[in-house]
């Protein structure tokens, strides 16, 4: 306690980054001390506890600050649930910023997860989509346990009432049952679509050789516009190895091809949000197609350099070709309504009923005392 009261000012800034072992070394330099590093590790913790309290008294926080995003953000979607006896189970926030902008970018939603490693664990889910060159966040999402299918129900019934329903709306994510079964209840006839990093990753666990001569094959497989490419390649993933051949054909190549998707995924192929940075596609009614020596493509939503150079020898704007998804004007639109910060907490105004509110840290979460293996 004493080291960590010392080393607060170390960690005021959350991009600081301040170990064990630099504890180590500060106390032994300056004040010539030896500490050991779970001692060193031990302070660190002590100085975070000082500096943003217990973990678990953060959750009974969490209604009055739902509450302050509700006010701050009107018409923002936010949701708890706990269990039976007051245990924090589910949170759910969709901004209001985020759902205005919606009407602007594509109907290609994507689903991604990563684990919490604090002191209770859970899952937080990202859900966004596409605009022009940018990612428009749609909702956060924080659960105990991801591992069933009520927690994916609950969590599409949350965006279903936030976003409603769409013309071609579909859902990239990992390759899970749990979401699979979720969209159907929630959004019947709605297409889920594989991520195919994820697929690769799989493959590369399943099957152990051969990787060099699949990677590339594979992914440009999955990126394929035309039946004709797409069934070249899968003849030579066949060559290679059959089996894996028969794994992605027991997937369903709708899962995780593009030209085999019943709706336009777009250039959304994986849940990563930095493949979508790189590599961002709209969906748009105007299909065109261009010659080019004896081959035929068929073009969408943004004109190839054929086109262009067709259009302007017809003296004619390309503008009007384009997917309005890529203009400036819906860009604009997406992000007009700016996000304010949340007021300081010490400024907060909330009802005695929501302050006193009860929500208990979840059980059977919590992380191992002591130093992480990792």
């Amino acid at each position: 306690m004493v080291v960590g009261s010392m080393v607060i000012p170390k960690y005021s800034d959350p991009k600081t980054i301040y170990t064990s072992k630099d504890i180590q070394f500060n106390m032994l330099s300056e004040h010539d001390v030896n500490l050991t590093y779970m001692q060193a590790w031990r302070a660190k913790e002590k100085a975070l506890q000082f500096l943003r309290g217990h973990p678990a008294d953060s959750y009974n926080k969490l209604p009055s600050y739902l509450y302050i995003l509700e006010k701050t953000y009107p018409g923002s979607v936010v949701k708890l649930k706990k269990t039976d006896d007051d245990g924090f189970l589910y949170v759910f926030v969709a901004i209001c910023m985020s759902i205005n902008g919606w009407e602007y970018c594509r109907s290609v939603v994507v689903v991604d997860e990563t684990f919490l490693k604090s002191a209770y664990k859970g899952i937080m889910l990202t859900v966004r989509c596409s605009s022009t060159c940018t990612v428009l966040p749609l909702a956060y999402v924080v659960v105990v346990d991801s591992e069933n299918d009520a927690s994916w129900k609950w969590f599409f019934e949350q965006f279903k009432h936030a976003y409603g329903e769409r013309p071609n709306i579909c859902v990239v994510s990992d390759h899970d049952e749990s979401i699979l079964k979720a969209t159907s209840i929630v959004y019947p006839g709605m297409p889920h679509y594989s991520c195919m990093w994820h697929i690769w990753t799989n493959i590369r666990a399943k099957f152990k050789k051969g990787h060099l001569k699949l990677s590339e094959l594979y992914f440009a497989t999955a990126r394929s516009y035309t039946l004709d490419e797409f069934n070249e390649r899968m003849s030579k993933i066949e060559e290679i190895y059959p089996r894996v051949k028969a794994y992605l054909y027991d997937i369903g190549y709708h899962r995780w091809s593009r030209v085999h998707a019943t709706v336009n995924r777009t250039w959304t192929m994986t849940s990563n949000i930095a493949e979508s940075l790189n590599a961002v596609r709209a969906s748009t009614d105007y299909i065109h197609t261009v010659l080019d020596g004896v081959s035929r493509y068929i073009l969408d939503e943004l004109p190839c350099p054929h086109a262009l150079a067709a259009l302007r020898h017809m003296d004619e704007s390309f503008e009007q070709y384009c997917s309005p998804y890529y203009t400036r004007e819906n860009l604009f639109r997406t992000y007009e309504v700016p996000v304010n910060l949340l007021p300081d907490e010490s400024k907060w105004n909330v009802p005695q009923h929501i302050s006193e509110e009860v929500v208990n840290p979840p059980t059977g979460v919590k992380r191992q005392p002591g130093r992480p293996q990792k």
